[in-house]
């Protein structure tokens, strides 16, 4: 089953990975040629066969999160604690 990709679109790869941008699509050869950036923010590019890159239709709003939530803050105090309490006794062995 050969998909169909435009110029623009949004993919992954089906193992995962970055969201990419379809750069070309070579529907004879059904080539998918990809753009992204990295962890470091450069600019990659790459060329997949179109079975092992699927359209990304998560429907990601940012509005959806909530980054103001003081109770998840409180908790990662509390194991930063734990954390340093762990390092000091290893560093006493």
């Amino acid at each position: 089953m050969t998909k169909e990709f435009e110029i623009g679109d949004t993919v992954r790869l089906i193992s995962g990975g970055p969201l990419m941008t379809v750069n070309e699509y070579n529907e004879e050869k059904d080539l998918v040629d990809c753009i992204w950036f990295n962890i470091d923010e450069n600019v990659c590019t790459s060329t997949f066969k179109g079975a092992v890159v699927m359209p990304d239709d998560d429907d990601f709003d940012i509005d959806d999160f909530d980054f103001d939530d003081e109770d998840d803050d409180d908790d990662d105090d509390d194991d930063d604690e734990e954390w340093d309490e762990e390092t000091e006794e290893e560093k006493e062995k």
